[in-house]
This record gives structure tokens, C-alpha cells and sequence, in this order.
């Protein structure tokens, strides 16, 4: 899952959503220096989509019909295919429209970036001006997406990305692989609710 699943899935709270994101952007060691509670219970939220998401034997399967070429960045691949399906079935799937979603979520992390690393500040200033919630929609935009994550990584990992061989697969492979995201996004949800409800009993 990609980074509009994890907003997706956050509660409205400003510090989860920040908790959701930042394990994107950290390493390990600086994310558990972090003590506010409500941030950690972002961070973990995070892990566990991540984790239902990884091990489905619907993303094994996905994984395993990529390109030669593809496989060795396949997670991050499939990662933002999976967002591509979201945003285009945000409406259905969250009873709501994307466009005002967006605003929200960037809203609330500019409320509360300024407890997190500096960087994470930079990051979602480039979000909000490049649109980067709301590019997913398009296979164009998942071409961008990939393009945008490629500079972030080293010149030695960039090479594990080939944005325009992703797009081209999900051209080919839309069916398969949105039948794909329908199973491992019921997974998740159903995750999230019952770890969510495992909060509140612990809580009272």
C-alpha cells in the first residue's frame, strides 16, 4: 500500500496520520525516538497494513507475474498500482470524493509536521504543490509516481524501478491486477477495524 491507502485508513486524528506516513520517510532508529503515543499508534498502523499487504498471497501472485525487469522493485511497484485502483474507486470505497480527501490529509499534516523531522516538512511541501494524492488515478500518473520515487532512492536502487515497463504491465494486466487490489484491500480493512477495535478494549 502506498500512501493514499494509509491515509485512507487513518482515523482523522492530525498525529496518527503523521505516525501512518513517516515510516516512509524514516529509518527505524529515528522512528523510535519518537514518544508521543498517538504518533507511535500511526507508526504501527502503518506496519500492520504493510505487513496484510505484503504477505496476501493475491500481492505474491502479482509479484510473481511481473516482468524479469520489474521484480526486484515489484513491492514499490505494485505498491502504487495498488493507489492507482483506490483513487479511481475512492468514491465507492471510502463514501466519499478524492479531491476534498486530498485537502483534508494535507491540511491535517501541515498542522503537525512541525513535531516531526525537519525533512518531513520539505516532503509534504512538494506533495501538496505536485499533487502527489491526487496523481494516482491515471496510469500516467502511476508512470510519475514511480518516477518521483526513483529520484529518492540511490543511483545503485533507482535501477530497480522502470516506470514506463510498470505502466506498460498495468495497460496489459488492469483486470488481473485489479482483482488482485479487491482481495488484498478487503484484507486490509478488515485488519485495520479489528486492530482498531483491539486499541479501544486495551484503552478502557
Amino acid at each position: 500500500m502506498n500512501w493514499l491507502a494509509h491515509f485512507a485508513l487513518s482515523s482523522n486524528e492530525d498525529r496518527e496520520r503523521l505516525g501512518n506516513w513517516l515510516p516512509d520517510l524514516f529509518p527505524l532508529p529515528v522512528l523510535r525516538a519518537v514518544e508521543d503515543p498517538v504518533i507511535r499508534q500511526g507508526v504501527e498502523l502503518h506496519r500492520l497494513m504493510d505487513g496484510v499487504a505484503d504477505r496476501h498471497p493475491a500481492t505474491q501472485a502479482a509479484r510473481a507475474a511481473l516482468p524479469p525487469a520489474l521484480r526486484r522493485g515489484g513491492g514499490i511497484v505494485l505498491d502504487v498500482v495498488w493507489d492507482h485502483f483506490l483513487s479511481r474507486e475512492f468514491p465507492e470505497r471510502m463514501r466519499g470524493p478524492l479531491r476534498p480527501f486530498v485537502e483534508q490529509v494535507l491540511c491535517s499534516l501541515e498542522r503537525v509536521v512541525s513535531i516531526a523531522p525537519p525533512e518531513a516538512g520539505t516532503v509534504l511541501q512538494r506533495m501538496r504543490e505536485e499533487d502527489w494524492l491526487g496523481g494516482y488515478g491515471t496510469i500516467e500518473g502511476v508512470e510519475l509516481t514511480l518516477e518521483r520515487i526513483s529520484r529518492r532512492l540511490s543511483p545503485r536502487a533507482r535501477s530497480v524501478l522502470s516506470p514506463a515497463g510498470a505502466a506498460a504491465h498495468l495497460r496489459q494486466r488492469q483486470d488481473t491486477l485489479r482483482e488482485a487490489f479487491d482481495a488484498i484491500w478487503c484484507s486490509v480493512t478488515q485488519e485495520v477495524a479489528d486492530w482498531r477495535s483491539r486499541c479501544r478494549d486495551a484503552a478502557n
